[in-house]
């Protein structure tokens, strides 16, 4: 066979393989949507695409020092990727799809490749750092809870919360449009981590071998590199200082199942997707109310609804575990808040009838009390049975403030 001739074989094989992965990639995108999209069967399908991310994965993962229900989806793909380089960058991302066809635009506008810093590795670092005190600061930055974030587009809340959630997808493609490649070579913590991990092998067989034959000299080597611990330092000292100035903020109240303190705002990665999969429309995205490590993480607000006793999809969506998944059983017991009432905006300081808040309640824990000083009757909460479900605060007619509110405990 001639050179010319084996060199259209080799050149027919590469247009091949790229077709295959065109077609490989543009049916992953078509089938992210569709789990995004909560039109098939099963209502944690949301949570699929956002979990397979191995970086989401062992962020939550050390930061919670626990093991999410939808962990093992990330963990697979890391193992995967550990095996072949950015294997899922390669041929499943769906936001590759997008920014490979804004960089293509780029190129047809005259765009070009250029140096770009590299800061994915040092979002990774940090974020790792900062998962060890219980705060990864860029776990957010995920292209995938970036992704699903664009579906809250026609969903319940302010819509300042809904354009901001697809802010971060809309400057992936501008990055990618204005420098083509440099997002997905040189920014995204996702494609960075894979780098990561696909590495780690290669660190290992070269351990083995340098071991087998400096033995002595590799016990005290210093075999992690020195970018490394400073990045991982850096982040574990901004987690801090994060963690410090937000513990005097006022708290929001958090849906069902949500861990506990600053945790919740590291690991939540504003994927919406519990605010798309809640039937009572009551979450919304936090505006700051909840200081501003909490900014767009979900929050609940009882204006004409209430979190049904009958209801847990919130926590079967969640990718990362911020929401730990929970029965219908675990939920009775628990407590969202404790409603506070207002008489100076309450109907019965005016002498006027009302038992809304009474008659809603769904678990018989409000009752009213005759007070002799001022001669009315008083909503009083039972906080044995009250789980803060804000049937109470949906139901009271006052307006525009509400007399009775659920707040944080």
């Amino acid at each position: 066979m001639s050179v010319r001739a084996e060199s259209n074989a080799f050149s027919d094989a590469v247009n091949s393989r790229g077709r295959i992965r065109q077609m490989v990639r543009g049916a992953a995108f078509a089938v992210a949507v569709l789990l995004l999209w909560p039109i098939l069967p099963g209502s944690s399908t949301p949570a699929l695409v956002p979990a397979l991310s191995p970086f989401v994965a062992v962020g939550a993962m050390v930061a919670s020092r626990s093991v999410h229900a939808l962990a093992w989806l990330g963990l697979v793909v890391g193992l995967a990727v550990m095996v072949r380089r950015r294997l899922f960058c390669h041929w499943m991302c769906p936001v590759g799809v997008c920014t490979d066809g804004a960089g293509r635009l780029g190129r047809r506008f005259g765009r070009r490749i250029v140096w770009f810093p590299r800061l994915g590795p040092w979002f990774v670092l940090l974020t790792l750092g900062g998962a060890g005190l219980g705060f990864p600061l860029f776990l957010w930055l995920d292209p995938l809870a970036r992704f699903a974030g664009v579906f809250d587009l026609g969903g319940q809340g302010p819509r300042l919360a809904a354009i901001l959630s697809i802010v971060g997808l809309l400057a992936m493609l501008g990055i990618a449009l204005l420098w083509p490649n440099a997002w997905c070579g040189r920014i995204c913590p996702l494609g960075a981590f894979q780098d990561l991990l696909s590495a780690v092998p290669a660190s290992c067989r070269s351990m083995m071998r340098r071991r087998r034959r400096v033995p002595t000299e590799a016990s005290t080597e210093l075999l992690v590199p020195r970018r490394m611990l400073l990045g991982a330092a850096a982040g574990a000292a901004c987690a801090g200082a994060t963690t410090l100035c937000g513990r005097n903020k006022p708290s929001s109240l958090r849906p069902p199942g949500a861990v506990a303190g600053p945790v919740f705002s590291g690991i939540c990665t504003r994927c919406g997707n519990c605010i798309r999969a809640c039937p009572s429309g009551i979450i919304e995205r936090d505006l700051g109310a909840g200081g501003w490590t909490g900014l767009l993480t979900p929050a609940l607000r009882f204006r004409t609804d209430y979190c049904r006793e009958d209801c847990v999809r919130c926590t079967q969506v969640c990718p990362s575990g911020a929401l730990v998944r929970m029965s219908l059983a675990e939920k009775a017991g628990m407590r969202l808040g404790l409603p506070r009432v207002d008489m100076s905006l309450c109907l019965l300081g005016e002498d006027r009838e009302c038992s809304l808040c009474r008659s809603r309640c769904p678990y018989e824990a409000v009752r009213y009390v005759f007070s002799e000083a001022d001669y009315t009757l008083t909503p009083r909460i039972d906080p044995n049975k009250c789980t803060g479900c804000g049937a109470c605060e949906a139901a009271c007619p006052t307006s525009p403030r509400k007399a009775i509110v659920v707040v944080p405990i």
